[in-house]
């Protein structure tokens, strides 16, 4: 049986994820449950900077400390992604004149620059709180919603090489 290193990434990344889901005392689920099942800031398409500084009230001292643990392990998720995103065209094959595989390999990278951007501005807004820090939080939305649009791009031309 052989595997591919497209395969690996994307079992690494799957395993990354579910970690940040199922991790007690920290994880995704966790800071739900803090939050009166609101869901967090960076699994959201968009949010502004009221939404923001309401889930870091809501989720007290401890979680504020387990989502900056988790966004200091999130600036390695994006790497992570991006190049299962881009080994995984690589090993298709698929010739480099078609717009499909470029624009797949070039959203990963961007939805992974986006990510990387929201990660920071949102741990600035995270070690400045209790001070609110509203263009930072805006512009970390904003940097979701990029993160957002992009990997659905990557998913989308990914899933048109494969049909």
């Amino acid at each position: 049986m052989t595997v591919s290193c497209g395969g690996l990434l994307i079992a690494l990344t799957g395993l990354s994820l579910a970690g940040f889901w199922l991790l007690p005392g920290g994880g995704v689920l966790d800071l739900r449950r803090l939050a009166g099942g609101r869901m967090q800031p960076v699994l959201r398409p968009a949010y502004g900077s009221q939404t923001l500084s309401a889930l870091l009230d809501a989720y007290g001292d401890m979680g504020r400390g387990w989502f900056g643990r988790m966004l200091r392990a999130d600036l390695v998720f994006p790497m992570l992604y991006a190049t299962a995103i881009w080994t995984l065209v690589a090993q298709h094959g698929a010739p480099r004149t078609h717009l499909a595989p470029r624009m797949a390999q070039a959203a990963g990278i961007a939805a992974a620059g986006f990510d990387e951007l929201e990660n920071m501005l949102l741990l600035r807004v995270l070690g400045a709180y209790p001070l609110r820090r509203l263009g930072l939080a805006r512009l970390a939305g904003v940097m979701t919603l990029a993160k957002t649009i992009c990997l659905v791009m990557a998913i989308g031309s990914l899933a048109v090489m494969n049909a």
